[in-house]
């Protein structure tokens, strides 16, 4: 932690009115914030919390305190916004989206201090190399496609996350599902608790990925949530339920196919669609010619939830020197 002007104290309004807050980093925003709107304030910082999911400004707005989300921990840092960087008192103009109901809340996406834009990483979705590629790679030009290549077990880096997963907001819902899905509590969240998502929710996510060996088995770390899931190449009899599932593994060419079942988790996504049982995911990692890309698709069928299958899609790309970094998630208590 930084310096003690610097240490967060967490206001209450937080925790109180913004219980979808500390969502899922790439479409937090969707629950908690109208997306149609861009507000702007300038303020004095209150208060710092520099913990993941997401950071937080208390910003004090002509006498009333905003609260002012950003991008995780880990995707500043990676940007080169690090917490000495805000000056409790420090004056700075914000932009982003509004918070629903007239709450004084605000998802940034721009951010002005002493006269300098700020990146934030609080964008979800498109092209997002940018959170990873250095300076001199982009000017490079090609240098994203250089090194030594090497197969499916290294750290991947998201590059484009198309809105068709758990980011976007409709599906094809039974009734049962979009009636579960219009009574939801945005408080019952699990990951306000630092819960992490089960599968497959924990796949759509914009951080590093890791695949390793693990004897026969292949293990695949996700840097959000720390999460960890296991590939089974020979099956399991009687494997538990868990959030993660049970998946059995197997490689087709270039590509590794992945069934994963016995998923005990009740969301679908941060936004109440509910998941049932019997949702059953195919994932297809597809190692691309030039060893520098994967491409990743799940085809997921849950009978009591959708009408149809519901198709995630997202691309990773490997830039040599990323890897794994701590998540910590954290949720601070008012003092």
């Amino acid at each position: 932690m930084g310096a003690p002007q610097s240490v967060s104290r967490w206001v209450g309004l937080v925790l109180v009115c913004q219980v979808a807050a500390v969502a899922h980093a790439h479409h937090a925003a969707a629950g908690l914030y109208d997306r149609s709107t861009l507000v702007a304030v300038s303020g004095n910082i209150e208060s710092v919390f520099w913990r993941n999911p997401h950071v937080h400004l208390s910003v004090v707005v002509d006498g009333q305190v905003w609260d002012v989300e950003t991008g995780s921990v880990n995707t500043l840092e990676r940007m080169g916004v690090t917490e000495d960087r805000f000056t409790i008192g420090e004056r700075i103009d914000v932009s982003g989206y509004a918070g629903r109901g007239g709450r004084k809340i605000l998802f940034a996406q721009e951010l002005v201090a002493n006269g300098q834009s700020l990146p934030l990483g609080g964008g979800g979705g498109g092209d997002i190399t940018q959170r990873y590629a250095r300076p001199e790679q982009v000017a490079a030009g090609n240098a994203l496609d250089s090194g030594p290549a090497a197969d499916i077990f290294r750290v991947w880096v998201p590059t484009v996350l198309p809105n068709t997963g758990a980011g976007r907001t409709t599906f094809p819902l039974t009734a049962a599902a979009l009636a579960a899905r219009q009574a939801w509590d945005p408080a019952n969240d699990p990951v306000l608790r630092c819960v992490p998502p089960g599968m497959p929710a924990a796949m759509d996510n914009p951080y590093p990925i890791a695949f390793e060996r693990s004897g026969d088995d292949i293990v695949v770390r996700l840097e959000e949530w720390d999460g960890s899931r296991t590939i089974h190449m020979k099956p399991q009899p009687n494997a538990p339920r868990s959030p993660m599932g049970y998946s059995v593994g197997r490689f087709e060419g270039n590509t590794l196919i992945v069934d994963t079942e016995r998923i005990d988790y009740p969301y679908f996504d941060d936004l109440g669609t509910p998941q049932s049982a019997d949702l059953k995911v195919r994932e297809r990692f597809t190692l691309m010619p030039n060893e520098r890309r994967l491409s990743w698709q799940a085809d997921i069928v849950d009978p009591q939830t959708f009408t149809e299958t519901v198709v995630m899609k997202i691309e990773w790309q490997w830039i040599p020197g990323h890897e794994i970094k701590p998540f910590d998630c954290a949720l601070k208590t008012a003092d």
